[in-house]
């Protein structure tokens, strides 16, 4: 009889400070398949909120994992495998049972197939091996939009508008490659090397580089800097592991500068690890506050207070979410608001308060499985509610987003009508989200919807990388992002190509759309111009010029929450 042989798993436990892997204390490979026989209980990997937070898994006792007894999926797929009467392939089969298993539970446990566990991981660990560049591609050709600071590409002279046309012996312009084609390219181990062939504008011949790949850093903290003498600025796009690091840094930084209120930018952060969110909140919170909870049918509470002195307990704190924060963003909010730190601005947030634990397989799969919710200090669950299946779940999201962009959100519709009360006395809902203390409709005379056309068929990124390369020269005497803002004038044709380009695309704007975006289309192509010369930071330096949320909460600084 052919047996059915089931993936052999990789258990390890992991321990994480401030977001940063402090040892490896145990490593076993089990050899007999998990659903027939589970031998010593380990302790195991990361636990993930919104996708990636700290936490633990005991195998054995009370938990789902029951030594020896016997599985009836494991004799159906034995079964199916030896006897049915056409081939199958077992691997499949597998696969299926697994996804499928998974789809009867919560929207936010998950299997992750070998070939995706680095695309999905990498980005939370700090770093990964390659050449160090964002790219995109414009039209048929791969273009560098920004190589990254301490990679080997811009140490090797690689800059932004860079065309790469050839990886070693291969052409890759002219192709319209994947993204994930492009990395099969730049990406691969570090000490090994890649020859590109590089078109430059204004340089009349090709351009060769020889690039030894090397470890990457990738960045959670997007831009910090100073909005006047005393507010300050500080985005963050993830909570990876070296978020904490960053942030710290950031603070620092902006305090030497005379900070004394503060704008943290949370919109569109999906999450990570909770241990980032943790010592985030700790930095606004005096001693002994009480930052969130946790607890399962499995798991005990586990309730996470500040214990340091932080940075910036006293001084004035904005927190900017929408309905894309998540998860550890929305621990932060939950703990600023409930606490009565702050004042939370903008829109509603995703809704996810589910706390994730990943086991990695031998093959290099993983499981990622929802073993508690986490709550607000004043006990507030803002997960929102998934009874209706996944499908449904993420369309209500999606339902969500348009209508605020058509201007149609409404903070104050609360899936959860139990009172929560804040020590100062404030009143709060949960069971959907974070609502914020002020609310912030888009303004719907503003067409964002020919605006997010525009930018969603890369139409400004495009124009922004032909005019950057046409106009290196002049561009390239800004001295700083500062000086770019205050002085980098675009002329009146560049609208007008733009909205020419939109036409031939078959976007079709009225007059009126065209003339109520012309001002944010102009500024975000300014920011791209900024982004292409200076780095991220000076995006957003650029882009909150004509950010509607930022600047409506700037109008509500130093107003009295209620």
């Amino acid at each position: 009889m052919v047996k059915f042989q089931s993936t052999k798993i990789l258990l390890l436990k992991i321990t994480f400070t401030f977001g940063g892997l402090n040892s490896i204390n145990r490593l076993l490979i089990m050899k007999n398949s998990w659903w027939n026989k589970v031998y010593t209980p380990i302790i195991i990997a990361l636990v993930f909120v919104a996708g990636m937070s700290v936490g633990r898994h005991f195998l054995g006792g009370n938990s789902f994992y029951q030594p020896n007894t016997q599985n009836k999926i494991s004799e159906v797929l034995e079964y199916i495998s030896a006897d049915y009467v056409d081939s199958v392939n077992p691997a499949d089969l597998e696969l299926k049972s697994i996804n499928h298993i998974i789809d009867e539970l919560d929207p936010h446990s998950d299997y992750i197939v070998p070939e995706q566990y680095h695309d999905v991981v990498d980005p939370l660990v700090g770093n990964f091996d390659g050449i160090g560049v964002q790219f995109r591609m414009i039209r048929d050709t791969v273009t560098v939009m920004l190589p990254l600071e301490g990679g080997p590409s811009i140490k090797a002279g690689i800059k932004a508008g860079d065309r790469i046309v050839m990886a070693g012996k291969d052409t890759i312009a002219g192709k319209k490659l994947s993204n994930a084609e492009v990395m099969k390219h730049l990406k691969g181990p570090r000490g090994s090397k890649v020859d590109l062939k590089i078109v430059r504008s204004h340089v009349n011949e090709l351009l060769s580089f020889e690039i030894v790949r090397d470890k990457i850093p990738t960045y959670s903290l997007d831009a910090s800097f100073m909005i006047d003498k005393q507010l300050g600025y500080i985005k963050i796009s993830k909570f990876s592991a070296t978020t904490i690091e960053e942030f710290n840094e950031a603070m620092e930084n902006l305090l030497k500068q005379g900070m004394n209120q503060l704008v943290l930018d949370l919109r569109g952060n999906s999450g990570g690890y909770l241990r980032a969110a943790i010592e985030m909140s700790d930095t606004f919170l005096g001693d002994k506050k009480l930052i969130v909870f946790t607890k399962g049918r499995n798991r005990p509470e586990k309730r996470y207070y500040a214990r340091n002195s932080g940075a910036f307990e006293e001084g004035a704190l904005y927190v900017l979410i929408d309905e894309n924060s998540a998860s550890a963003a929305e621990i932060v909010a939950g703990a600023i608001q409930d606490n009565d730190r702050g004042a939370i601005i903008g829109r509603k947030s995703f809704g996810k308060g589910l706390v994730q634990e990943q086991i990695d397989f031998a093959d290099g799969s993983a499981l990622r499985l929802t073993v508690a919710r986490y709550y607000t200090p004043t006990g507030r669950c803002i997960q929102r509610p998934y009874e209706e299946g996944k499908d449904a779940y993420y369309a209500d999201h999606f339902h969500r987003m348009m209508d605020d962009a058509e201007g149609k959100t409404d903070s104050t519709q609360v899936v959860d009508t139990t009172r929560y009360i804040t020590p100062g006395g404030r009143v709060l809902y949960g069971g959907g989200g974070i609502m914020p203390d002020v609310e912030i409709v888009l303004d719907t005379t503003k067409n964002y919807y020919f605006y997010n056309r525009m930018v969603r068929n890369s139409i400004v990124v495009e124009y922004a990388i032909d005019y950057y390369n046409s106009h290196r020269v002049e561009l390239e005497k800004f001295e700083n992002m500062q000086q770019f803002g205050n002085k980098m004038v675009l002329k009146e044709n560049v609208y007008s190509d733009l909205v020419s380009i939109a036409q031939q695309q078959k976007l079709k704007p009225s007059k009126e759309e065209i003339e109520n975006s012309k001002d944010l289309i102009i500024n975000t192509l300014k920011a791209e111009l900024a982004r292409l010369l200076f780095g991220e930071k000076a995006y957003f330096y650029i882009y909150l010029q004509e950010d509607e949320v930022f600047n409506k909460a700037l109008q509500e600084m130093n107003k009295p929450l209620s």
